[in-house]
């Protein structure tokens, strides 16, 4: 498949390693062609990441793992975040995941340079990059946002239609409530400044979304997860971040999640609570996306290593 980066006249081919983990390979082959925002790893180094637009990764099997840290540069992942994550240099972070494609070799000096103006994206200029993900030699064209499947009540049907909405809205551009927040609008943190709130922020929608709704989705395949014990645990999980999150500006996502808690007990089978469920993941994560892109990772410039002679003391 080739992966392309329109704004800056670059693309990239990658291989699939149908061997190593086929039936992942064969979700992300499916989601193509697709389109998404690019984003940078902050903490691990190494490697440029994007989120894709469907819940299959949550709980596709993973036969063969590896520690990205030892694998060779190029590597692409697909990850249970449903990130899409593509090594191009030393990573700092030892985290195991699933293989499903390589960059070849000759190409890597492109990658490189891709992943330099994407960590000058999120970590300064705050740039939207789109990323387009298509069969290679395929123009891809027109895109839309898949649906996840329809459910029988009117209300929770009518739910569904909004999260997809709202979800299509924010998916390469980033929603009002957030960059107001990211301005200071918000009148919310101690003593006059709102640095703190923007890092309780990522915390949340980080928890909510692929800490909290990632692994529900996941368990609607686990045998031994009922309904109704899906139906009590989601509004215990949720409610605490999603109120806090209202009150730092995000309406839509904590209206938005208390119909969900609303409809709950309308959603007759498991299928149907992974439909809701899934819409409402990809929001959330999509929502954390842009936090994590127009955060002021700047500061980081006040918080160099120590060297190494003290580090060492």
């Amino acid at each position: 498949m080739d992966i392309a980066w329109p704004a800056l006249g670059a693309k990239v081919t990658a291989t699939l390693a149908e061997d190593l983990n086929p039936e992942l390979a064969r979700v992300w082959w499916d989601m193509l062609p697709y389109r998404s925002v690019q984003s940078h790893a902050v903490v691990a180094d190494g490697h440029f990441y994007h989120l894709v637009p469907g819940s299959e990764p949550v709980h596709a099997p993973h036969r063969t793992s590896e520690d990205r840290s030892l694998a060779p540069d190029g590597s692409v992942y697909l990850s249970r975040l449903q990130h899409l994550l593509i090594k191009y240099a030393p990573l700092l972070e030892p985290t195991v995941c699933a293989r499903v494609a390589r960059v070849p070799e000759e190409e890597l000096p492109t990658l490189r340079q891709v992943a330099e103006q994407s960590w000058e994206s999120v970590y300064r200029t705050k740039r939207t990059l789109e990323v387009r993900v298509t069969r290679h030699g395929d123009p891809g064209g027109h895109w839309r946002l898949p649906r996840q499947a329809d459910v029988a009540d009117p209300e929770a049907q009518a739910l569904l239609d909004d999260l997809h909405a709202h979800t299509e809205r924010v998916w390469l551009a980033p929603p009002a409530d957030l960059l107001a927040l990211h301005r200071g609008d918000v009148p919310l943190g101690s003593r006059g400044q709102y640095f703190s709130t923007l890092v309780y922020v990522n915390g949340e929608l980080r928890l909510l979304g692929s800490t909290t709704l990632n692994p529900l989705v996941a368990a609607t395949f686990d045998p031994d997860v009922t309904l109704d014990a899906l139906r009590a645990l989601l509004p215990r999980l949720t409610a605490m971040q999603t109120d806090f999150l209202g009150h730092c500006g995000f309406h839509d996502l904590h209206a938005l999640v208390h119909r969900t808690h609303r409809v709950l007990p309308a959603l007759r089978t498991k299928e149907e609570f992974r439909s809701v469920t899934a819409a409402l993941a990809l929001y959330v994560n999509c929502l954390r996306r842009w936090a994590l892109h127009h955060f002021p990772w700047r500061h980081g410039e006040e918080h160099r290593f120590a060297p190494a002679a003290d580090r060492d003391r």
